[in-house]
C-alpha cells in the first residue's frame, strides 16, 4: 500500500536520506526506528508528499503523490506526535474538518455528526461527537485523530510517538485499536523510541541510523539488546553509578511529599502517568500555587512565582520543551543566553552562550526548532547550567530522545551531580530511574507512596507502589 524505494532527500548540504528502501503492505505494522536526526520524520514527510524526494519513487496504492492533500486522497494519513487540532471546536467538527457535509452551501450539522459519530464508533471509547475538543483526554484526542483519518477514507496510517503523551491505560487502549484496524487491513507503520511497544504491537521492523537503513526484520527476531545496538552503533546508555553525594542538604521539601536533597544527589520521582510528579516540581518552581513547606540551606522560602524560585537557586527543565522550555524560533544563542541576561543586550549574548555552544557543538545563527530533539534539550539544559543553579528539577528530561541523545543527557546529569548540584529527576521509565537514581520516592495520586534505594529500583518494586 506504500513503498518507498532509493529515497534520497538532501537540504543544502546535509543528506537526509541515503537510498533507502521501506514498505508497508495491507493489515500490517511496520516500526520504524532511529534516533533524533537518523532520518524518520523525513522520510515520511517524503510518503505523505510533504517533501518532494531528490532520488527514487514514492508510491501510495500505485500512484506517487504530488503533494499532502493529493497523499490524503491516495489514501495515506499522518498523525503527528504533537496533534494539530483545532481546540476551540467541538470532536465531530475536528474529525470533519475539511470535507463537512454541505446542504444548500452550508454544513450540514446533522450529517456532520451522524458521520463523525460512525467513525468515533470504529476508534472506541464512547466518545460524543459533540464534545468540545479541549474536555477531551489526551487519549481521546488521539482517537479523535485517528477517527479523523478514517473519515478521510485512509488506507495507511503514518503514527508518531503514538504514546508519547498517553498513559498506561490510554496506551493499552491504543493497542487494542491498532489490532483491530489491522485486522481491517489497513497499514500502519508505528515510530516509536519505546522498544518495549514496538516489539508488542509491529510485526516487522526497519532501522535508520544517519539517513541509512541498516536493518529489517520480523518483530519475531528482535530483541531490545538487538535493536538498541542497531539504533545506537557503538553507543550504549550508560547506567554507571551516579558519584556519592555530600552531607550538606540543600533542599527540604515537607508535605503530601517529604525528602531532603543533598548536594550531589540525584532524587528520582517515580510514578505512572498521572501520578503527581510533575505537579511537584511545578510547584516547587512557581508555576502553580506551591502548597509544600520549603527550606533552602535550612532557611525557610517562599515561592510565589518562578521569579522567587530562580532567586532560590533552582532551575525547571520542562517536560514540553518545545512550549514551555524553548522559543523555537529563537536562535540557539539567544535560548542559551535568554535566562542569564539583566536585560537584551546583544553583546553579552554570545559571550553567555559560547561555552555551550562549544560544549554541544552546536551551530550558532540558526533557530532552536531547526534541531533534533535530543539538541533541543541540551539547549535547555544549557540555559540553566548558564545560571549555575544550586537545584536543578528535571521533568521527564529524555522524552521522545533516541538511545544515544539519552545518553548524552545522562552525562550531563551526572556532570552536575558531581560538581554538587542537587538534582530531582521525575520520570515515568523505571529504567531511567534506576540508571540515573541515588533512590527514588513512589507517588500515586499526588502523595508519596514509598521510598526506594538504588539496588531497590527495579519495574516491579515502583509497581508495587504505584498501584497501591
Amino acid at each position: 500500500m506504500l513503498e518507498l524505494t532509493g529515497v534520497e532527500k538532501s537540504f543544502g548540504g546535509l543528506r537526509a536520506l541515503r537510498g533507502v528502501d521501506f514498505s508497508v503492505g495491507p493489515g500490517e505494522i511496520v516500526g520504524l526506528l532511529g534516533g533524533n536526526g537518523a532520518g524518520k520524520s523525513t522520510l515520511m514527510k517524503v510518503a505523505a508528499g510533504i517533501h518532494r524526494p531528490d532520488a527514487g519513487s514514492v508510491s501510495i496504492n500505485g500512484q506517487a503523490p504530488q503533494d499532502p492533500a493529493h497523499a490524503i486522497r491516495l489514501g495515506l494519513s499522518l498523525v503527528r506526535q504533537e496533534l494539530i487540532q483545532a481546540q476551540d471546536l467541538d470532536v465531530g467538527s475536528n474529525v470533519m474538518l475539511g470535507h463537512e457535509p454541505r446542504r444548500l452551501g452550508l454544513i450540514d450539522r446533522r450529517a456532520l455528526y451522524s458521520r463523525a459519530q460512525a467513525v468515533l464508533d470504529r476508534v472506541g471509547g464512547d466518545i460524543d461527537p459533540r464534545t468540545p475538543l479541549r474536555w477531551l483526554s489526551p487519549g481521546q484526542r488521539q482517537r479523535t485523530e485517528i477517527a479523523r483519518a478514517l473519515s478521510l477514507d485512509s488506507k495507511v496510517l503514518l503514527l508518531d510517538e503514538p504514546t508519547a503523551t498517553l498513559s498506561e491505560t490510554d496506551a493499552s487502549r491504543l493497542f487494542e485499536l491498532l489490532d483491530e484496524l489491522r485486522r481491517n487491513g489497513i497499514a500502519i507503520v508505528y515510530i516509536s523510541h519505546r522498544l518495549r511497544e514496538v516489539l508488542k504491537i509491529t510485526d516487522r521492523v526497519v532501522c535508520l541510523r544517519d539517513g541509512e537503513r541498516v536493518a529489517e526484520m520480523p518483530t519475531r527476531e528482535a530483541t531490545i539488546d538487538k535493536l538498541v545496538g542497531l539504533l545506537a552503533g557503538s553507543t550504549q546508555v550508560s547506567e554507571k553509578a551516579p558519584p556519592p553525594p555530600q552531607a550538606k542538604v540543600l533542599l527540604s521539601v515537607r508535605g503530601r511529599v517529604s525528602f531532603d536533597l543533598r548536594a550531589g544527589e540525584i532524587l528520582g520521582l517515580a510514578g505512572l502517568v498521572g501520578a503527581g510528579r510533575s505537579s511537584i516540581l511545578r510547584e516547587l518552581f512557581g508555576v502553580r500555587p506551591c502548597e509544600l513547606a520549603v527550606q533552602v540551606g535550612g532557611r525557610p522560602v517562599r515561592i510565589r512565582n518562578p521569579r522567587d524560585a530562580m532567586a532560590a537557586g533552582f532551575a525547571l527543565v520542562p517536560e514540553e520543551r518545545a512550549s514551555q522550555g524553548l522559543i523555537l524560533s529563537m536562535l540557539v544563542e539567544r535560548n542559551l543566553a535568554l535566562p542569564s541576561l539583566k536585560r537584551f543586550v546583544l553583546e553579552d549574548e554570545m559571550r553567555i552562550a559560547r561555552p555551550y555552544i562549544d560544549r554541544f557543538r552546536f551551530r550558532a545563527g540558526e533557530p532552536a526548532g531547526g534541531l533534533s530533539g535530543g539538541n533541543q534539550q541540551k539547549i535547555v539544559l544549557g540555559k540553566w547550567m548558564a545560571r549555575n543553579p544550586s537545584v536543578l528539577l528535571l521533568d521527564e528530561p529524555t522524552r521522545g530522545l533516541d538511545v544515544r541523545a539519552k545518553g548524552d543527557v545522562h552525562d550531563v546529569v551526572r556532570e552536575l551531580a558531581a560538581a554538587g548540584k542537587g538534582i530531582i529527576v521525575s520520570s515515568s521509565e523505571a529504567e531511567e530511574i534506576a540508571a540515573l537514581c541515588h533512590r527514588a520516592i513512589v507517588l500515586a495520586q499526588g502523595t508519596a507512596r514509598g521510598e526506594l534505594d538504588r539496588d531497590e529500583l527495579t519495574d516491579a518494586n515502583i509497581l508495587r507502589y504505584a498501584t497501591a
